[in-house]
């Protein structure tokens, strides 16, 4: 399977003004206030991040040899480039968010994907080429079962870190059990 069965992209824009909190991604795959200067910026251009939207920055993957993602996990909706790609996944009752964020953070998929821009500084990856990562999730269960474990080292055994190594959770891509 692919990973665009499980995902649809969004673009919903701020038409209305009605959101100021503009944010990044940094290369720990962590949201973060925008350093840009949008002093005199027409914000309505601007997507509309809501629960459980994902973001990345497909223009950073050559440079930082990283896919800067995030899922976003707060109820009050926030702002990011309209430069930056915005999906949200189909069904949550088969995909766990938490758990795709998760699959994300892998080491591996990073290098497949800054392979995939040819190893150049200003590579970046497309939408298609997202889509087209083969992905074959384990059950609801099983994901909900690795999100819960994971949740627990990082509260218990990684208290103070941000970057927690995955692969300790998820060793391979069909070996969840």
């Amino acid at each position: 399977m692919k990973l665009g069965n499980f995902i649809e992209k969004c673009s919903d824009k701020n038409n209305d003004n009605l959101f100021e909190t503009l944010l990044g991604i940094n290369k720990y795959k962590e949201f973060i206030p925008s350093v840009a200067n949008v002093i005199g910026t027409d914000l309505s251009k601007y997507k509309v991040l809501y629960k459980n939207y994902f973001a990345c920055n497909p223009m950073h993957v050559g440079r930082d040899k990283v896919l800067p993602i995030c899922l976003y996990e707060r109820e009050e909706p926030s702002i990011i480039s309209p430069a930056y790609l915005v999906f949200k996944i189909k069904n949550e009752e088969v995909l766990n968010p938490q758990f795709l964020m998760l699959w994300f953070r892998r080491k591996d998929l990073d290098h497949y994907l800054w392979f995939k821009t040819d190893s150049s500084v200003r590579g970046s990856i497309g939408w298609d080429d997202l889509c087209n990562i083969e992905f074959t999730p384990p059950s609801i269960e099983i994901q909900n079962k690795i999100v819960h474990q994971y949740s627990q080292i990082t509260e218990t055994i990684f208290p103070n870190e941000y970057d927690v190594p995955v692969d300790i959770i998820i060793t391979e891509e069909n070996n969840y059990n």
